[in-house]
């Protein structure tokens, strides 16, 4: 997800984002992830995880309405 900053520069992060039945975001994490795991094995998952999210498209906080 793309947001601008309070300097007006975009920002990227990875957010965890929730669709409806439909197919359309119904919400997403206010703050980007960062991954916190137990085990290195268990974070390389994560990241991996995280990863996958360049595969989809870039969301513009401001204009999913947020």
């Amino acid at each position: 997800m793309k947001k601008k900053n309070s300097a007006g520069e975009f920002e990227f992060g990875i957010h965890e984002v929730y669709y409806d039945e439909e197919g359309k975001m119904s919400s997403c994490t206010l703050k980007s992830l960062t991954p916190v795991c137990s085990t290195a094995e268990d974070l390389k998952f994560e990241m991996l995880r995280m990863m996958d999210a360049f595969d989809n498209d870039t969301l513009d906080y401001k204009a999913e309405g947020k």
